[in-house]
């Protein structure tokens, strides 16, 4: 791969280590990494604690020696083209990421990073690397969605209930002394036939799932993460896509099913909820 410096950001693809692109974060100076970016090091933590180091500054070199192979680094220098790139992801005015899984995999996890006209995804994969690569700023919902495990949409009706419409309720005396057709009228509500038709749903067994974020930072330069995140699920009938919403002042859920359009417009919308703060 062929970088030339002047560049803005990556201008291609690159797989890297974890370790590689952790060490190219701490020798950029970078504050905290963003929590989509955290994963699991294989090391010998007895030897560690025993005071034998010689196993982790293996593994240190071998993020070193990655990203020169990539030619991603000189020595100790990171290459500016990665240093922008880290950079952006450090500094984005607005990003999107996920934690999600499928199947019996680990959880794994992607980051979608904006700043102005350029944008940068990380995806963790399942054998512990990176992938990073710019993408487009104005298509970065659809972006984050791409990378999830493919699941068509599920089957059946839009299910909008309040946040507590399945919790238990205390049932009035009047109703408890009620003949049939009082308690079959309670029954058969329109909210209650979506009540039956949630609780059958979420019996179905889960194939995967995950949740998705959105952040902003405020006017003063503080990232604002959105209120309430997007979670889905896959079933044997597809992918549902459940988040809340607020009517007349109260919380409702929503659960429908979920295809690449509906994930993308949902997640498009995680911004405008985040209070200006």
């Amino acid at each position: 791969m062929n970088l030339q410096a002047g560049d803005k950001v990556l201008r291609s693809r690159v797989v890297l280590p974890v370790v590689a692109l952790y060490n190219a974060w701490q020798a950029e100076g970078l504050p905290e990494l963003h929590r989509a970016l955290y994963t699991q090091i294989d090391f010998d933590s007895t030897a560690i604690a025993d005071g034998d180091l010689n196993g982790a500054l293996a593994l240190f070199q071998s993020g070193w020696t990655a990203l020169e192979r990539l030619g991603l680094a000189r020595g100790r220098s990171v290459h500016p083209d990665l240093g922008r790139s880290l950079r952006l992801i450090a500094q984005a005015g607005t990003e999107y990421w996920a934690f999600f899984n499928h199947g019996d995999e680990e959880a794994r996890s992607a980051l979608v990073a904006v700043s102005g006209d350029d944008a940068i995804r990380v995806v963790l994969t399942a054998d512990k690397h990176f992938v990073v690569e710019p993408v487009r700023a104005d298509e970065a919902p659809q972006s984050l969605v791409a990378v999830l495990p493919q699941v068509g949409p599920g089957q059946g009706p839009l299910i909008s209930l309040p946040a507590d419409a399945l919790q238990p309720k205390a049932r009035h005396a009047r109703e408890e002394e009620g003949g049939f057709l009082e308690q079959n009228r309670y029954a058969t509500t329109p909210q209650d036939l979506q009540k039956a038709a949630l609780r059958k749903l979420l019996a179905e067994k889960r194939l995967g799932g995950g949740q998705l974020y959105a952040a902003r930072r405020n006017h003063l330069g503080r990232k604002v993460r959105c209120p309430k995140p997007l979670t889905f699920f896959d079933t044997i009938g597809g992918r549902y896509l459940q988040y809340q919403v607020s009517s007349n002042g109260l919380p409702w859920n929503t659960v429908q099913p979920a295809d690449f359009g509906t994930m993308t417009a949902r997640l498009g919308m995680l911004p405008a909820t985040i209070p200006n703060v």
